[in-house]
């Protein structure tokens, strides 16, 4: 049984517009034909645009935010899409990916043709491996059963393992005003940064490094990304480290 866990006063940022309670009740369902060549076009905000939308600067930021708490060891990138995260992180990691799409995985095989590919829903995705690190970014915002999901990132985590995740997040002007620019129509957690830390906390994941993460489109066709714990209440999405909470594993 999962318990829940108060949460740090000084992880929260300040409380936002709402009080985050239980993950809301869906009956959207997603699979493979939902996130098809369509969706990765016209359908959501990448617009055609995936690599432009993950430039090699971003890759780096989430990488050196990871390497800090966990510099090297096994990887499991869930959702890895075009497999642009793992193209890095491989540098450092013996790494493994997962996604939904069969559209997202036929070109991360083009990409990374060593490197271990599954396909999956990450409610139903299970391992006989354990890692030392799982990423999960701008996934956890699409899936429907979100405490089941995060159950079973957990328990892909060896004890002090960490999770790493990147969700856009919509209690700032910032996250209004992307909210009004939001057409993913899978974005099924259009909800505030304490949500997501409370629901980490009940599944058993102890928030450990906490940022907030700045998108910024610019002209001549570049895309800033940046993290930091400056704005870390004022961004439109958030980036988290959590350690899997039971175990002998320390930072």
């Amino acid at each position: 049984m999962l318990r829940r866990t108060a949460m740090p006063s000084e992880m929260t940022g300040g409380p936002g517009p709402d009080r985050a309670g239980p993950a809301p009740a869906t009956s959207a369902a997603f699979d493979e034909r939902t996130f098809d060549e369509d969706y990765f076009g016209a359908r959501s905000n990448y617009g055609g645009r995936y690599d432009w939308y993950n430039p090699a600067h971003k890759i780096a930021g989430y990488l050196r935010e990871i390497r800090r708490v966990r510099p090297d060891g096994a990887l499991l990138d869930v959702g890895c899409a075009f497999g642009r995260f793992l193209e890095r992180a491989r540098e450092h990691y013996d790494c493994e990916g997962m996604d939904i799409s069969a559209f997202a995985l036929a070109r991360a095989r083009r990409r990374l043709p060593d490197v271990n590919l599954q396909q999956g829903r990450i409610e139903a995705f299970r391992s006989d491996r354990h890692y030392d690190v799982v990423t999960c970014f701008d996934v956890l915002e699409h899936v429907p059963d979100l405490d089941l999901a995060l159950a079973g990132l957990r328990d892909l985590l060896r004890p002090g393992g960490i999770l790493a995740i990147a969700v856009p997040v919509y209690d700032s002007p910032a996250g209004w005003a992307f909210g009004l620019l939001d057409r993913d129509p899978t974005h099924v957690h259009r909800r505030d940064r304490r949500f997501w830390l409370e629901r980490l906390h009940a599944a058993g994941l102890r928030p450990v490094v906490f940022k907030g993460i700045l998108r910024v489109p610019l002209p001549a066709g570049l895309f800033l990304h940046l993290i930091s714990g400056a704005f870390r209440s004022l961004s439109s999405a958030i980036f988290v480290i959590a350690l899997r909470a039971d175990g002998p594993g320390r930072l």
